[in-house]
């Protein structure tokens, strides 16, 4: 099945966080979507590989995804190298994505900023023909780079707001990583009581930025291309 947007990410629940909104309303638009979970987060303070594993798939229904892969690459071992990067490259000629979301390549996270120069070179020579992996050239149209902890300007910013309760909805399938009264495994950041209301907030605030409820931001490494002078058009009052 040839997929119109591909997420890859470093861990389950990445992609709900970061980009299910753009996701969901992919979806809407009659666009096919998958996400392509580079570890199952196997090495997560709280809950297991299987659980999250069974999350997964509940994100993915909520998502509306048609296919939703794991590469098993070892949590908190996500590493820049050619392996990796053949498996990654693999994926992305089988799926011939025409957009591709990841982490931007700044990140707290090791997993997450290694994912992101792995999709780099993994979209690259996914389109070189003499790489030596199996299936047909491809290379995707267009990388998008979701937003995680760091505070960084976007490039621009996707307005969530008609799709942020079923975003938020995909969020709380994963019940082993987040705030529990009944837990008694460790608190994680993600698992803190607040966690949801700032992750909530920041979208709020992305979201204000261009008049709407929510937001999510997006970088490019080059100008945002437009061909269509009606493109630049806003149908939000008082932004100019």
């Amino acid at each position: 099945m040839n997929i119109d947007v591909l997420a890859i990410c470093s861990h389950p629940d990445d992609a709900e966080l970061c980009c299910g909104g753009y996701l969901i309303k992919a979806n809407r638009c009659g666009m096919k979507t998958a996400v392509l979970d580079l570890s199952s987060g196997d090495m997560g303070t709280r809950g297991t590989a299987q659980i999250r594993a069974t999350e997964a798939k509940e994100g993915a229904k909520k998502l509306g995804l048609q296919q939703r892969l794991c590469l098993s690459i070892p949590d908190g071992h996500i590493l820049h190298n050619e392996d990796n990067i053949s498996k990654v490259a693999t994926v992305i000629r089988q799926l011939k994505p025409k957009i591709i979301l990841t982490p931007y390549w700044e990140d707290h996270h090791p997993d997450h900023a290694n994912t992101s120069k792995i999709v780099k070179d993994a979209w690259w020579f996914a389109g070189v023909k003499k790489y030596p992996i199996e299936g047909e050239t491809h290379r995707a149209e267009r990388i998008l780079y979701y937003i995680s902890r760091y505070r960084i300007e976007p490039n621009f910013i996707f307005d969530i707001s008609d799709v942020f309760a079923e975003k938020t909805s995909a969020v709380l399938c994963y019940g082993s990583q987040l705030y529990s009264k009944s837990s008694s495994e460790p608190i994680t950041q993600i698992s803190n009581p607040s966690f949801l209301e700032g992750w909530e907030a920041k979208q709020r605030a992305l979201g204000s930025s261009i008049g709407v409820q929510y937001g999510e931001g997006y970088i490019m490494r080059t100008p945002v291309p437009l061909n269509d002078p009606r493109a630049v058009l806003l149908d939000v009052a008082g932004i100019i």
